[in-house]
């Protein structure tokens, strides 16, 4: 009830566990509103300008996001980590000097970018594209994006670095996926459809730019002319070139399977895939909203040494990622036809992909903050070797699958990648800062999903002759709630009292 869960608030200590989920909280919403936004948008997208253009629009995406590491050169985690580690009161021109040298490193690596994807657009498309003519225009205005997209980053993470979430969150999780998917439609009615697929994503990551801009002003009083003229902080960069190359690697991870599909296949298979992507992203979602409090705290209780505390919180932030994950993979998994008919009746072939994406998001919930604990424990090139192994395996993969078995080539591919390097980071972890993310608590969020998987298996042939919608609303709430019920007779802990009650902190301000 609301009056018991007031009374474990007023009783809790606001402690490590109530700060992850107030901050998560936060995230998880802006990231709940984000993913739901862009998933809409790709939707709408497939619906609209139909399954090549929607090809089109993936691989020139993905091709920009590679040239867009470069611009970020890594400086957005490497100043999170700077930040976060600094006394706000104590230190604050060292702060605002290493937020301006950030700023002013990227900027001008990612104008160095632009140029690049400019000039080498069209030789990219005919070399590996077959020459299509409107994927080169697309590449051209998503180059100009990339200034915009890497600033949003690296100054949402400065502001991040003062364990202030919501102004990083509500730019890149609300208002750039809101002005993406409202420019959109807005196009639909005035351009055709290569228009349509170009210019939300630059209108989006200007107006994100200036907004971010006005955020990080108020919190650390930067000004525009201070940024050209700071100095170049080599200690940041030494630290972030590692990350560079990881995040290289990292993306590259992420986006290879588009990239090759088009290589070996065609655009139209392309946008078969892409949904399967989008849907199954909702899963790491979740994760990504944990680890964006969970990151900087690691690095703080890194450096005091608190190893204890350390095993802790990972092993809760875990768990609490599993209880969101796995009722979601469930749905996703027994209704796959079902989901992929939201992008239209020619993309259930893709529903087989859905499902091992799926496999693999959930693999990653269980295992991929490891990552983040290396990089917050300072353990940066031990993590770029991994990203090296492992993004070397998934391209092997996919040459080897892809053109015998297609986008479910793809779709394996990933899943084993995913599987490979989390049991590397786990065991690395366990050898290196004696830290496990498996404790006997893990059980209940898999007991609870046996559960509701049994329910969803029972009630799906009841449903599937129903429209997607109606099949999917009772499909969520057959599984979702036997998930929770389970949960709560296998009762709560004391850390997961701190978690309900961070999340009625969100109410309160500090």
């Amino acid at each position: 009830s609301i009056t018991r869960l007031n009374s474990i608030l007023q009783k809790a200590p606001y402690n490590q566990s109530a700060k992850i989920a107030k901050e998560a909280t936060i995230s998880f919403v802006g990231m709940t509103f984000g993913q739901v936004t862009r998933y809409i948008f790709t939707a709408l997208l497939a619906r609209l300008v139909g399954v090549e253009y929607l090809g089109v629009y993936s691989i020139a995406n993905s091709l920009t996001k590679l040239f867009e590491v470069f611009g970020k050169a890594g400086l957005d985690t490497g100043i999170l980590r700077f930040v976060s580690m600094q006394d706000k009161d104590t230190q604050k021109d060292s702060i605002r000097d290493n937020i301006q040298s950030a700023i002013k490193m990227s900027s001008i690596l990612s104008l160095i970018m632009m140029a690049l994807q400019l000039g080498m657009a069209g030789w990219i498309v005919n070399s590996l594209y077959r020459g299509n003519s409107n994927l080169t225009f697309t590449l051209f205005i998503f180059a100009f994006s990339i200034p915009f997209s890497s600033f949003v980053l690296v100054a949402g993470s400065a502001t991040q670095g003062f364990k202030l979430l919501k102004y990083k969150v509500f730019v890149a999780q609300m208002l750039v996926p809101f002005v993406l998917l409202a420019s959109m439609i807005f196009c639909y009615f005035v351009f055709d459809e290569k228009y349509i697929i170009s210019i939300p994503i630059l209108f989006s990551s200007v107006i994100g730019a200036i907004a971010i801009f006005y955020f990080l002003r108020r919190i650390s009083k930067i000004r525009l002319h201070s940024i050209l003229s700071a100095k170049i902080n080599p200690q940041l960069l030494k630290f972030s070139i590692p990350l560079l190359f990881m995040t290289i690697l990292g993306t590259l991870m992420h986006w290879i399977d588009i990239l090759m599909i088009g290589y070996f296949m065609d655009e139209k298979s392309v946008g078969l895939y892409m949904p399967a992507v989008r849907t199954a992203g909702l899963i790491r979602s979740v994760m990504l909203a944990f680890m964006s409090i969970f990151s900087p705290m690691i690095s703080e209780l890194n450096a005091k040494s608190d190893y204890k505390g350390m095993v802790n919180m990972y092993n809760l932030v875990v768990r609490w990622i599993l209880s969101f994950a796995i009722p979601i993979s469930i749905i996703f998994i027994l209704y796959s036809t079902k989901v992929m008919l939201l992008f239209g009746g020619q993309f259930k072939a893709g529903a087989d992909a859905l499902v091992i994406l799926t496999c693999a998001a959930l693999i990653q919930s269980l295992l991929g903050s490891g990552g983040s604990v290396l990089t917050m424990t300072g353990h940066t090139k031990i993590n770029l070797v991994n990203s090296i192994l492992i993004t070397t395996l998934n391209i092997v993969l996919n040459f080897v699958l892809i053109p015998k078995y297609g986008i479910y080539g793809a779709a394996y591919a990933t899943l084993i990648s995913f599987t490979g390097i989390g049991l590397i980071r786990t065991i690395e972890i366990q050898v290196l800062e004696r830290i496990n993310p498996f404790s006997l608590k893990l059980f209940k969020p898999i007991i609870a999903g046996i559960g509701a998987c049994g329910a969803g298996i029972f009630i799906r042939p009841m449903l599937m002759s129903y429209h997607t919608l109606i099949t999917l609303l009772i499909a969520s709430i057959a599984v979702f709630i036997p998930f929770y019920i389970i949960l709560w007779i296998l009762k709560f802990d004391d850390d997961d009292k701190s978690i309900l009650a961070g999340l009625l902190m969100i109410k309160r301000k500090g």
